[in-house]
């Protein structure tokens, strides 16, 4: 099972994710993402990995996509808490040196 709590403090947006990231759950976070990324509020998106414990394609899909939506906005998106499971997937996957990662917050 898959969810998500987003919370806002002044310009940053915190996404919060819980579960296993697959391809049913793309759209809707894919959405939610990109509605934070346009507001004018928001200047920075940190993504929270502490209780992921899988993304699939879509996931790195949807990462990469959240990547070039905030460049394009001059924004900045943070992964923080990769979980050992998740960063196996970002090695496979090159992701690493794209992110900014933090352990802690």
């Amino acid at each position: 099972m898959f969810q998500y709590e987003i919370k806002q403090d002044g310009e940053k947006a915190f996404i919060l994710f819980e579960g296993s990231l697959s391809l049913k759950d793309s759209p809707k976070l894919s959405t939610d993402i990109k509605s934070l990324i346009e507001s004018e509020k928001i200047r920075e998106l940190v993504l929270d990995f502490k209780n992921l414990s899988y993304l699939d394609s879509s996931g790195v899909g949807i990462l990469l996509r959240t990547y070039s939506w905030t460049k394009e906005k001059d924004k900045q998106v943070r992964i923080i808490n990769l979980s050992d499971e998740v960063r196996t997937i970002f090695t496979i996957a090159n992701l690493l040196d794209i992110f900014q990662l933090k352990e802690e917050t």
